[in-house]
């Protein structure tokens, strides 16, 4: 609730990149946890925190709350967990009003965050077992978000949408399916994705958390914190999956490659 007031209130400098947006946002959960008297506050919050399967990628921010001793299974079922993982994305303009970063490039960067967040948290590997961490991708947009996305590709001399997109903009329960990656075949995508990007499948519930502005000028922004509730990732026929906050393979052991043959994918 506090990131309007911290990237448009009048006492506070213009945003530039990234981390300052994660900064904020920490430091807004760091006025909770100073409201709550939570001793020393400020160890419970790590920014760039590695996953394990790659220290190379990391996370732009890591919150603990078991300290609290306030998670039980009805906090759960609201969508708490102890461990919470946090990726980043800030699109902005650049001096001649136009994106900083062009919109192909950063939809397939807002899709990768979604994916490594899917596969990467180094949460519970058994089957059957409660899941341990919660997952959330926060992106904010300097003025309208339609701006720093491409919507439509080029598919069998036809437009088909990436509905995915505006899943992630609207505010509330949303379900997303991502299953035709393998039509993404521009250099962008084998670029930020991967050379075998195509193979990934992803399937989840979200909720979204929205900041919109009732104008539409480069002084505010659009900001969205989307939780992933649950989800599936599949590569080819194998998947791993949250349902109701229990883990689940498709085989033995696929918990336990699926991190890394991800994180190979993302490489590649």
């Amino acid at each position: 609730m506090a990131l309007p007031e911290f990237l448009t209130g009048t006492p506070f400098q213009r945003y530039q990149f990234e981390g300052t947006v994660v900064t904020a946002f920490a430091m807004a959960v760091l006025q909770e946890l100073n409201s709550r008297n939570v001793p020393n506050p400020v160890s419970l919050l790590r920014s760039e925190v590695e996953y394990p399967v790659d220290p190379a990628k990391r996370a732009d921010l890591h919150i603990d709350l078991r300290s609290l001793g306030l998670i039980n299974d009805s906090l759960k079922s609201y969508g708490y967990f102890e461990n919470n993982w946090l990726e980043a994305k800030f699109c902005r303009l650049g001096a001649t009003g136009t994106p900083i970063v062009s919109p192909l490039t950063s939809t397939f960067l807002l899709l990768k965050d979604l994916i490594r967040l899917c596969a990467l948290v180094p949460d519970s590997l058994l089957p059957g077992n409660p899941s341990d961490c919660g997952r959330y991708l926060l992106h904010a947009y300097q003025s309208t978000p339609n701006q720093y996305f491409v919507f439509n590709r080029n598919q069998h001399s036809r437009r088909t949408e990436r509905a995915w997109i505006n899943k992630l903009l609207k505010s509330g329960g949303q379900e997303i399916q991502i299953v035709d990656l393998s039509q993404e075949r521009t250099k962008t995508f084998k670029k930020e994705v991967g050379n075998t990007g195509g193979l990934i499948k992803v399937e989840a519930s979200l909720t979204n958390l929205v900041h919109s502005s009732s104008q539409s000028t480069d002084d505010v922004y659009h900001i969205v914190l989307t939780r992933i509730d649950d989800f599936k990732i599949s590569v080819g026929r194998r998947w791993f999956k949250r349902e109701g906050g229990v883990m689940s393979e498709s085989m033995n052991g696929f918990g336990l490659l699926m991190p890394r043959l991800v994180n190979h994918i993302l490489t590649g």
